[in-house]
């Protein structure tokens, strides 16, 4: 007896997971929300066609963004109440991480730049980690505490918001993969 062929591909696995990674963390206390809002937002928005770093845009932050605006506006559009930048950064920031950093691409030269998910277990071992290494990263430090000063809680987030933040991690890590922050998230 021969098997049927399968057209469930090691691409559309990858994709069907860090949807549902993305979804599971986006949503949290947001009215009208839900797997399927995000599932069609990540579609909407473009994100699902990244299978690899081939795909990243010559200036990372630039093309990060560009999906998260994307999925704000169409948010935006639905009439999804209380969806903010915050919680669009935290549909692409999973689903990218989830589809090139732990995909077995995190030596790729551009993958080094993107932006690690912001919620609030990262901030809480950030505020711990540089409160213990004041001197040493005290630039990094003021960025950050001006950044939580400004909005700490990430499912609020403007855009501006979210960039203070990105810079402040960007300064904390120096030459270090972004990803790596993740180190100290918390719970």
């Amino acid at each position: 007896m021969t098997m049927p062929v399968s057209r469930y591909s090691i691409e559309k696995h990858k994709h069907v997971y860090a949807q549902w990674c993305a979804a599971a963390a986006y949503g949290r206390g947001l009215v009208g929300g839900g797997n399927s809002l995000a599932f069609d937002l990540i579609e909407v928005s473009g994100l699902g066609q990244v299978t690899g770093p081939e795909h990243i845009g010559q200036n990372v932050d630039e093309w990060q963004m560009s999906f998260m605006k994307k999925i704000e506006a169409e948010a935006a559009r639905l009439g999804v109440r209380s969806f903010s930048f915050g919680r669009a950064q935290k549909l692409v920031n999973i689903y990218l991480k989830t589809i090139l950093v732990c995909g077995g691409h995190h030596d790729h030269p551009k993958v080094p730049l993107l932006h690690p998910p912001l919620d609030l277990e990262l901030f809480k071992g950030l505020r711990t980690f540089l409160s213990k290494n004041r001197d040493a990263m005290s630039e990094a430090r003021s960025a950050f505490l001006c950044a939580q000063r400004r909005n700490p809680r990430w499912t609020t987030f403007s855009e501006a918001d979210y960039v203070a933040h990105i810079d402040a991690i960007k300064l904390l890590m120096a030459s270090k993969p972004l990803y790596q922050v993740e180190e100290h998230w918390k719970l």
